[in-house]
């Protein structure tokens, strides 16, 4: 089985309401570092008062074969990823007792792939601590950032809704200028940037 049809149905089950749920199934180009993962998902956690996330992070693979080694090639993805899966294509077989034991023991999840491409969650991935720059690292080269203010991902091109703020004074405090330039920045996403909008915009009115 073709490695690009086994990403596609990692990235349909990342999606799907039945599957992990995600909000975001982002295109993993190469400007995504080491460890890269093979499918990422962004799954809303924080219900309708909060912004929380989580990322997730799939390693794939077209069969069992060095079971031990890939399953620790997956679990490198705990630096920055909230849950982390090893997918393999298994189209006649299940996961074994003893490969079930080492991800659990490496704190991975198992997604076993049948030969119809569907996608089963054999072990579900536990929740995972990731380096939160790590994690911000991998959002930012996926083209995706976070609110500064409501904490919610959304996408990091330049648009007229949202909102880039560059922290010039912290930067020069803190001796992080460059070349005399700014790279420390903040972003507020375009809901967040209307609510400032609106409400700045009831105040003068009231005065």
């Amino acid at each position: 089985m073709e490695e690009a049809a086994l990403r596609d149905a990692m990235t349909s089950w990342l999606i799907a309401p039945s599957g992990a749920g995600c909000v975001f199934a982002p295109t993993i180009s190469n400007r995504v570092r080491d460890p890269r993962p093979d499918a990422v998902g962004i799954r809303h956690t924080g219900g309708q008062h909060r912004g929380d996330f989580e990322v997730i992070a799939v390693h794939i693979r077209q069969s069992e074969k060095r079971f031990t080694s890939f399953s620790g090639e997956a679990s490198s993805h705990s630096i920055h990823a909230d849950r982390i899966y090893f997918a393999c294509y298994l189209p006649t077989s299940e996961f074994s007792e003893e490969q079930i034991s080492v991800a659990l023991h490496l704190g991975i999840g198992l997604i076993r792939i049948d030969r119809d491409l569907g996608c089963h969650r054999t072990v579900p991935a536990p929740l995972n601590h990731p380096i939160a720059k790590a994690r911000s690292d991998l959002l930012y080269q996926l083209g995706l950032v976070s609110c500064q203010l409501c904490g919610v991902v959304y996408s990091s091109s330049v648009s007229d809704d949202d909102a880039l703020l560059w922290n010039e004074i912290w930067a020069d405090r803190f001796g992080r200028l460059r070349n005399e330039s700014v790279y420390d920045r903040r972003y507020l996403c375009p809901d967040c940037v209307r609510n400032i909008r609106n409400l700045s915009q009831r105040d003068r009115e009231g005065l």
